[in-house]
């Protein structure tokens, strides 16, 4: 097995608990199904948010919705980029697997889409 991450992106349409944890849990649960990961292959998740997303953080979302009691999260706020969406949380999911590069799934949810042209509309790869 081999370290690799699986990227992916969301937009909320509000700031509240309930937009992060829908917005969060999906893309998560997103990267999980797509890529069979499982919580003993995880060796960390890195998320960002925009600036003005301040009601929750999406480590917690993470917690609540996976068993990843025993992973390493870290949560950091994006920089101010003029002209890119507003209320974006990324995420880089680090885990062990036998699948290569190219079999990765990554997912850009919601309207994050626009962060990554070139992987389409939320498909894999």
């Amino acid at each position: 097995m081999v370290l690799r991450a699986a990227r992916g992106a969301t937009c909320l349409t509000e700031d509240t608990p309930e937009a992060m944890r829908q917005a969060v849990g999906e893309l998560l649960h997103c990267l999980v199904q797509d890529n069979a990961i499982e919580a003993d292959d995880v060796c960390a998740v890195f998320f960002s948010a925009t600036e003005d997303l301040h009601s929750l953080s999406p480590a917690k979302v993470a917690r609540e919705v996976l068993p990843w009691q025993h992973v390493a999260l870290f949560c950091a706020v994006e920089p101010r980029i003029e002209g890119l969406p507003t209320q974006v949380v990324r995420v880089m999911v680090q885990f062990e697997t036998e699948r290569t590069p190219a079999e990765l799934v990554h997912r850009y949810l919601n309207g994050a889409q626009v962060l990554r042209p070139d992987r389409g509309c939320g498909n894999p790869n």
